[in-house]
């Protein structure tokens, strides 16, 4: 317990003496980071989206060839 308290009075120690360094690095970086992430958003959003529509073209093509087969069976006794 005694080594938690010390390290965290350490810590705020530290980031108090670097609090300029830290918001200076902060806000040169975090704008960069901002953009890749809406970016890798966007890169989803797109990948999803394509997924989505093969999946409904091949469900519409599965459906209509289900149809063909069925008009085209034969009935019993024909």
């Amino acid at each position: 317990m005694l080594r938690f308290l010390f390290g965290a009075i350490v810590g705020a120690i530290t980031a108090y003496y670097f609090r300029d360094d830290l918001r200076r690095y902060v806000d040169t970086k975090l704008p960069d980071v901002k953009q890749r992430a809406a970016n890798t958003l966007e890169a989803v959003g797109r990948s999803a989206e394509s997924a989505l529509d093969r999946a409904k073209s091949q469900i519409g093509e599965n459906l209509r060839a289900g149809q063909q087969r069925l008009r085209s069976a034969r009935r019993p006794g024909e």
